[in-house]
């Protein structure tokens, strides 16, 4: 039997606390660029959760052969209100460096 990483647990818990489906990921997914190569999940979550509501899930994207920060990574929000409210963060100053935060190109085509 495989482990699940803790937030997973928690993300699934919180949902049936909230009587949603156990597997739901949040409604809002954004991209975040112009990252440091510093940035790590927990800090994003943070900032996020701090400034525009609860955040569901969280991964920096990294490059699979030495695991180093590619400088991007993908926010999901638990709802789309959080996640209008995240994109104004677009521009702000996030370790010396003016985050970008936009919907993946994925969700324009729906």
């Amino acid at each position: 039997m495989t482990d699940f990483p803790e937030a997973e647990l928690a993300r699934i818990k919180s949902n049936i606390e909230a009587k949603r489906n156990p597997m739901f990921k949040g409604e809002s997914k954004l991209y975040v660029g112009n990252l440091s190569y510093r940035a790590t999940e927990d800090e994003l979550r943070d900032l996020f959760a701090s400034k525009t509501g609860e955040v569901v899930g969280e991964a920096v994207v990294v490059k699979g052969d030495d695991g180093r920060s590619r400088g991007f990574a993908f926010i999901t929000m638990l709802t789309k209100e959080g996640g209008e409210a995240a994109l104004e963060l677009d521009g702000t100053d996030y370790d010396g460096r003016d985050m970008q935060v936009s919907k993946p190109k994925e969700n324009d085509r729906r």
